[in-house]
């Protein structure tokens, strides 16, 4: 299968990174899980590939696949475990991340003008001096986007509620500003071909 990724961060977490290069044919046959019939041939083959990718990284820790399952909030996990999980699209990208004792987040995102043309809908005042660099908006984006999987809830705004900060090439900071819900969390990034890949818990 054509992994471009597949790495154990520590004892407890893992991701795995897949470029779908199947055909829309060959798809179906790389997993027996059912699959929704009203998808369209590209979420069809998101959908399926990120529940192998998923699959995979149980197998790394000797978790039972039985399939996954969505939250009252659409947050995605595993049936019948405790681990955590978090999976990415972005066609013909798609990740996948597993920890064993907390939520976590990845993100796989193409730098796209969409970033530059949407910026007022996610960047915090405290990052308007990045609103120029598409690099370091797709950045920023993906950082948001693996802080509110991993928070889990509906209703964080991407723009208010959380804030970023570069801390080196690798890292950045995200916080949660929500009233009641302050927290921080360590956002690993890197680049992944054209695509940035962030991920954290």
């Amino acid at each position: 299968m054509p992994l471009l990724l597949d790495k154990k961060i520590d004892d407890h977490s893992a991701y795995a990174v897949w470029n779908i290069q199947e055909t829309f044919l060959e798809i179906p046959y790389l997993s027996p899980e059912p699959f929704p019939a009203d998808l369209n041939p590209v979420r069809q083959a998101e959908w399926i590939v990120g529940r192998v990718l998923v699959k995979s990284l149980c197998d790394t820790f000797g978790i039972k696949y039985k399939g996954i399952s969505k939250q009252d909030n659409g947050k995605p996990y595993l049936v019948d475990s405790h681990a955590h999980i978090s999976i990415s699209h972005s066609f013909p990208i798609a990740a996948a991340m597993i920890h064993l004792k907390k939520p976590c987040g990845i993100d796989m995102e193409r730098p796209r003008e969409k970033h530059k043309t949407v910026q007022a809908k996610f960047l915090h005042k405290s990052e308007e001096k990045y609103r120029d660099d598409l690099e370091k908006l797709c950045t920023i984006w993906g950082a948001k986007e693996v802080v509110y999987k991993i928070f889990g809830r509906r209703f964080l705004s991407l723009k208010d509620e959380i804030k970023t900060e570069f801390k080196s090439e690798d890292l950045i900071l995200g916080e949660i500003l929500k009233p009641g819900y302050e927290d921080s969390f360590e956002i690993h990034y890197e680049w992944v071909k054209e695509y940035l890949l962030a991920f954290g818990t």
